[in-house]
């Protein structure tokens, strides 16, 4: 019997490295509103918190932006990502075969991550990891996103009807996984080698770790009965 019977997968640090172009990203779009870019640490440890793309902005620049030139910043961005992603996005070892395993199990698996939905979408299309997945839910404009719980309540629960959110575990990197799954009373394991502060996602004490994907179906093989 499947102690988790449907997996929630973040994407971003989790099933693909994405930090080089979303970093690229970020930083060229500053420049195309006639900002200076923070240096690449900063904005790489801010990554790590899974913040909404435009407050994020709102939030870094020294003065305040106002809510037209941080919507701005992110045309921008989505702008530069299309071409940053195409050449330095990848996958990570093992995400086929690990998704194609858990699927002959027969765990449920839905995508679940901050990424602008029809981003989302194509990135899962691109590789060729569609198939693997029951739905996609990306950040859509007026609708909750990771850590809301509503994400679950009202994005999800009703295309897995009858499903307790105990029985679902997310999967993903950063405190946005971590803090939406223990809202809802749901076990949640950390991607230690994705986007994440290590000492802040630890702190708040994940069920399970993961140091590799490839480590997801043995993980999940210790939880079975």
């Amino acid at each position: 019997m499947l102690r988790y019977p449907i997996l929630l997968l973040d994407y971003d640090g989790t099933l693909a490295e994405t930090r080089p172009a979303i970093l690229r990203s970020l930083e060229e779009a500053f420049e195309d509103i006639g900002r200076t870019p923070p240096p690449r640490s900063y904005l790489q440890e801010r990554l790590g918190k899974g913040d909404a793309l435009q407050g994020f902005y709102q939030s870094i620049v020294d003065e305040g932006a106002s809510t037209e030139e941080a919507q701005r910043y992110v045309a921008a961005y989505r702008e530069r990502y299309t071409q940053a992603d195409e050449e330095e996005t990848y996958l990570y070892d093992g995400a086929h075969e690990v998704l194609q395993i858990l699927q002959g199990r027969g765990y449920k698996m839905v995508a679940v991550s901050n990424k602008h939905g029809p981003t989302l979408r194509h990135s899962l299309d691109r590789f060729q990891l569609e198939p693997f997945f029951e739905a996609a839910i990306g950040a859509e404009e007026g609708l909750p996103r990771k850590p809301e719980k509503e994400v679950f309540t009202q994005r999800l629960a009703h295309l897995l009807p009858g499903w307790k959110a105990e029985q679902f575990l997310m999967v993903g990197d950063t405190t946005a996984d971590i803090n939406f799954a223990q809202t809802l009373g749901m076990d949640v394991c950390w991607a230690s080698y994705g986007h994440g502060v290590e000492e802040v996602c630890k702190a708040l004490k994940p069920n399970y770790q993961l140091d590799s994907l490839w480590e997801l179906p043995t993980l999940l093989s210790d939880t079975e009965s």
